[in-house]
């Protein structure tokens, strides 16, 4: 499975891409990883448990942080009398990640029964 996310969908999201290219670059740098991350998803997707959809909205969501904030910036202030100026970055390394909650998006579905433990009380 290739990669489904384009740079159209992340101008439907409302990030300008100025240079189609790199968008494209670094969404195929989101897929790997995403993939590297969660080897099952293109069986998963294959199967109809997860739609392209799923997955465009992570690999999207990775991309459009390195692109806003390539820098890594964390926090940035200013001051004007006596002049301060103190910038926090985090690693710039450009690194792709993918939050808890999107993880937790692609992950498996089970059936509705319940299939859990209980806790007995007297």
């Amino acid at each position: 499975m290739s990669n489904p996310a384009t740079p159209t969908d992340l101008t439907n999201r409302g990030y300008t891409v100025d240079d189609d290219n790199v968008a494209q670059t670094w969404l195929d740098v989101a897929w790997r990883a995403l993939v590297r991350e969660v080897p099952s998803i293109p069986a998963r997707v294959a199967s109809g448990e997860l739609t392209d959809g799923d997955v465009v909205d992570v690999v999207c969501a990775a991309t459009m942080r390195v692109l806003r904030n390539p820098e890594g910036y964390e926090s940035e202030s200013g001051g004007v009398d006596d002049y301060q100026e103190s910038i926090k970055r985090a690693d710039a390394s450009m690194d792709v990640y993918f939050t808890a909650a999107e993880i937790r998006r692609l992950a498996p579905s089970y059936p509705e029964t319940f299939a859990g433990s209980v806790k007995y009380s007297r």
